[in-house]
């Protein structure tokens, strides 16, 4: 028996292209077909692969130009930017392996020019626009982790809202390897510190940004939490209630049950499509405020670090990102952040901080008070529904009178004394004793 394995050209060229993601491969072989396409469309030799620089630089020229959907509708401004990088990719790569670069090569200018131009007509188009994965809003993330339907005592229930907290604890990049994971992906360890149980990535995998082995690897930590829905208490529950002779992690839960069932699911792991459809699925069963994607999960945990003061370097060992730059798209404004700043537009819109009273929910005990900028007198909003005793209680000086039925204009101030100041909101908490 020999020692050492043989290699061919075929098998290095196979796994050469391994070390690329699939995804990223079928963005490869969808642009060069959409080129191809152009070129029978236009008459010219669709053999690309062949042609010299001068020959490839002007037909880029015209495609960049004249490339369109099959509806005959412009491409969007990342739709283009993809073909025209994954052209590169498949000239430069196995079996073709080409010597130029058709973003940087001088030779390129001209293809390039024309590139620049396209971007500007699909601009004016209003095709520029780039649409993210949007992270849960709180409310959303409220609506359904309190849902029936992540509930931890039915086999459908503990089963969303394991896989949930293993997305978005550990920031998982959409569909990425979730059908392929086992009973063995993750485990449960104590914190030597703090005493705390809490589950990590137990086996290493290949990701999109992680095609090779890393000095450090990168993953998040999902600690127990002492509440009812424990992320930790769970999986464990999770993992004891499946079928003892199937190891995925994910598995389809039975018809029926009981509680005191040892088994709560089938020896049947969930396909591909069906963990595709996780969050869009939950997200209309919740009614929640608009169809999530799976990334979205990965964008909400992204978000909630970054807005926690998280640095990009702690977060980056979360997520797996590897520049700091990828992290940009999880730093936007909230829609909360808009609403404040749209108010404080309100407030000097007719050039000075006028007297705008903050909104208040239905239901909120807090009465708002804007002061004048000019004069510092105090403007009381108008329809707040509060009890002549809850008005003495908030205006005393020591919170007690002892004639209840008083003439409350005998005992308001006429005026809180600020001065020198712009107050655009002050606010009062009534706390009944």
């Amino acid at each position: 028996m020999k020692r050492f394995a043989t290699v061919s050209e075929d098998e290095l060229s196979k796994k050469k292209q391994n070390l690329v993601p699939t995804s990223t491969q079928k963005a490869t072989a969808s642009s060069a077909a959409t080129f191809r396409e152009y070129l029978n469309e236009k008459g010219r030799e669709v053999n690309f692969e062949q042609y010299d620089k001068n020959s490839l630089d002007a037909t880029l020229s015209s495609f960049y130009l004249e490339a369109r959907t099959k509806k005959g509708e412009m491409y969007k401004k990342t739709t283009l930017e993809g073909i025209r990088y994954g052209l590169n990719r498949h000239l430069k790569g196995p079996p073709y392996n080409r010597k130029f670069d058709l973003l940087s090569d001088p030779a390129f200018s001209q293809s390039n020019e024309s590139f620049k131009i396209a971007m500007q007509e699909i601009k004016a188009a209003g095709k520029a626009s780039i649409t993210h994965h949007s992270p849960l809003t709180d409310y959303d993330r409220e609506k359904l982790y309190t849902s029936i339907h992540l509930n931890p005592d039915t086999p459908v229930g503990l089963y969303n809202k394991v896989q949930y907290d293993i997305r978005y604890y550990f920031c998982r990049r959409g569909n990425e390897n979730i059908h392929t994971m086992t009973k063995d992906t993750f485990a449960v360890k104590m914190d030597a510190n703090t005493r705390r149980k809490y589950v990590f990535q137990n086996i290493d995998e290949l990701t999109k940004n992680h095609r090779q082995d890393d000095a450090e690897g990168f993953s998040g930590f999902m600690p127990e939490t002492g509440t009812i829905g424990c992320p930790v208490q769970s999986f464990e529950r999770y993992l004891s209630k499946l079928h003892p002779d199937c190891n995925r992690l994910w598995c389809y839960p039975k018809a029926s049950f009981h509680t005191d069932d040892e088994c709560w699911y089938n020896n049947q792991p969930v396909g591909m499509n069906t963990l595709q459809k996780f969050l869009p699925r939950l997200s209309l069963k919740c009614q929640l405020s608009e169809t999530y994607t799976n990334h979205s999960i990965r964008a909400t945990g992204a978000t909630v670090l970054h807005q926690n003061q998280h640095t990009p370097a702690e977060i980056m060992a979360i997520t797996g990102h590897k520049s700091v730059s990828s992290l940009a798209v999880y730093q936007r404004t909230s829609s909360t952040q808009k609403m404040i700043m749209g108010t404080t537009l309100a407030e000097h819109v007719a050039g000075t901080s006028t007297a705008v009273v903050p909104f208040k929910p239905s239901g909120s005990n807090t009465l708002h008070v804007s002061a004048d900028a000019q004069s510092g007198r105090s403007h009381y909003p108008k329809g707040e529904d509060f009890t002549e005793d809850e008005l003495i209680n908030i205006f005393s000086d020591e919170n007690e009178f002892n004639d209840p039925g008083a003439d409350l204009a005998t005992l308001l101030p006429s005026n809180i004394p600020f001065t020198n100041c712009q107050i655009k909101s002050l606010t009062i908490n009534i706390i009944n004793k």
